[in-house]
């Protein structure tokens, strides 16, 4: 048989079966599981390359639990040791004081003899893994944490978590698992069957789509996060590097679109690090790519094309209030030419897809001074005085007051203020004028940055990344404490 990447989790017929999550206790809220939620308390240990960390990033993210929750970002070269801490100062984890992911999976079981995972949550304070367990990781974190949620969509609600595990179960087996087991398969009849089953799946997926936006109900769900995690990855690595060829994504246009969308989504584009993805993967893998050359490609500025699923829609969910959902809207990965790097907002804030407040509600475009980043935010109350605020980089004297969106009001750089809102909010982010001018500025899709760690160029650059505009990358963090939730995200 040949040379395989994981022997130990390669059956007979040469078919990858992936090893059982080893830590699986669980963080809840009231604490019966031995592990209370409580802010500050642990620490989530991730790769910006991995698929099944990338969900639990997004998911703390969306739920605004960054000041809950501290984040350790790991290199995307692993060491016969496995996940190491080289991106942080003296090549060791600031809070957790380890150099390797290993040292805390040894501390709290010294005869593991597995492979060290990402996502895992360390308890900051005796240094032990309490989860690996990565599908249940970000349902917790939705369920469990709730009191410590800030401004929070509802990603597994309780109305629709049957449907949404039901839709989950084969997304996991035949594509997020179904891509490694393409790549790490060594016979032809394993590829071939998880090929098959990986395309099959694709197709079904292709079909619910195409005339709904998300995968489940009205709005973005778990479903969505875990869907998309693979997706994101499948031009750069999975169709070539796991020989998962009978198309690109962008070659699907329903998957395509729907993948677009959510990226150009706050909380999903902006923890993308394309650099990352390919380095772990072509590096990492040697029996797959002795060579460990990094491809150039693909061209990745296709990402912010509009996608077109803004008049793709579900009728409301029925017999439940309106929750916080995760507004759709661009995504600026990179400065643009004042120099200062720019982020989507922090948190979703609430909203109802395509159902405005009842009353008259009154738009405003809220222009604030110069800042490094850009806080783009939707308050969307049911009361007649309610007003929208969205933020936008000032082009102007930075004391210049807030102005209607009402007349278009010229800027500096001669494109024009948004014209007054539709009714439908969706068209309004998603249409016109708004759409054009981000498309129509510089953009950096290989990297991004997660809670300050800076990634692609800054920390050791493959150099088949070509290098991005100077000004384009945020400034090295403050050095954190011991036991603290870690800095804000912009």
């Amino acid at each position: 048989m040949a040379t395989v990447q994981f022997g130990k989790e390669t059956s007979k017929r040469g078919e990858f079966v992936r090893q059982a999550n080893r830590f699986t206790d669980r963080i809840t809220a009231d604490g019966s599981s031995g592990w209370k939620a409580e802010p500050g308390r642990y620490r989530l240990v991730v790769s910006l390359a991995c698929p099944w960390a990338h969900r639990a990033i997004i998911v703390r993210r969306l739920l605004g639990l960054e000041d809950a929750i501290s984040l350790a970002v790991v290199d995307p070269i692993r060491d016969e040791k496995g996940w190491r801490f080289t991106l942080d100062d003296g090549g060791r984890d600031p809070v957790l004081g380890i150099e390797h992911l290993s040292e805390a999976y040894l501390a709290t079981d010294p005869s593991f003899t597995g492979r060290f995972t990402v996502p895992s949550i360390v308890d900051v304070e005796s240094g032990r893994v309490v989860t690996n367990d990565y599908p249940r990781i970000t349902l917790d974190l939705s369920t469990e944490w709730r009191a410590f949620h800030e401004a929070a969509p509802e990603l597994y609600p309780e109305p629709l978590r049957a449907e949404i595990d039901e839709v989950i179960e084969p997304i996991f087996r035949n594509v997020n698992n179904g891509v490694y087991r393409c790549g790490f398969a060594s016979s032809q009849e394993a590829y071939d069957d998880a090929f098959d089953a990986l395309f099959a799946e694709l197709d079904r997926l292709s079909a619910r789509l195409a005339d709904r936006r998300y995968l489940v109900g009205d709005a973005i769900t778990e479903a969505d996060v875990r869907l998309f995690t693979t997706l994101v990855r499948f031009d750069a690595v999975y169709h070539g590097h796991f020989k998962c060829n009978r198309n690109k994504l962008t070659e699907l246009p329903v998957l395509w679109a729907y993948a677009r969308d959510l990226f150009q989504t706050p909380g999903f584009g902006d923890t993308v690090d394309f650099d990352h993805i390919k380095r772990h993967y072509y590096v990492s893998h040697e029996a797959i790519n002795p060579t460990r050359i990094v491809p150039r490609g693909p061209d990745l500025s296709a990402w912010q094309e509009p996608h077109g699923r803004l008049d793709v829609r579900l009728e409301p969910r029925q017999g439940r209030r309106d929750v916080g959902v995760v507004r759709p809207g661009p995504v600026r990965l990179a400065g643009d030419h004042d120099g200062h790097r720019h982020e989507p907002a922090r948190h979703p804030q609430p909203a109802a897809l395509g159902h405005p407040a009842a009353g008259a509600v009154r738009h405003e475009v809220v222009l604030p001074p110069r800042d490094r980043h850009l806080e783009r935010r939707l308050d969307l109350v049911g009361e007649p005085a309610a007003r929208n605020r969205i933020g936008d980089r000032a082009d102007r004297d930075p004391a210049a007051p807030a102005v209607a969106v009402g007349a278009a009001e010229p800027r500096a750089d001669g494109r024009r203020a948004h014209a007054a809102p539709p009714a439908d909010l969706d068209d309004f982010f998603g249409e016109g004028d708004h759409d054009r001018r981000v498309a129509d500025e510089p953009v950096d899709l290989r990297r991004g940055s997660v809670d300050g760690h800076l990634t692609g160029r800054d920390r050791g650059r493959h150099p088949s990344t070509p290098p991005t505009a100077a000004g384009a990358v945020k400034a090295a963090p403050a050095a954190r404490q011991p036991h603290s939730a870690g800095p804000k995200l912009p």
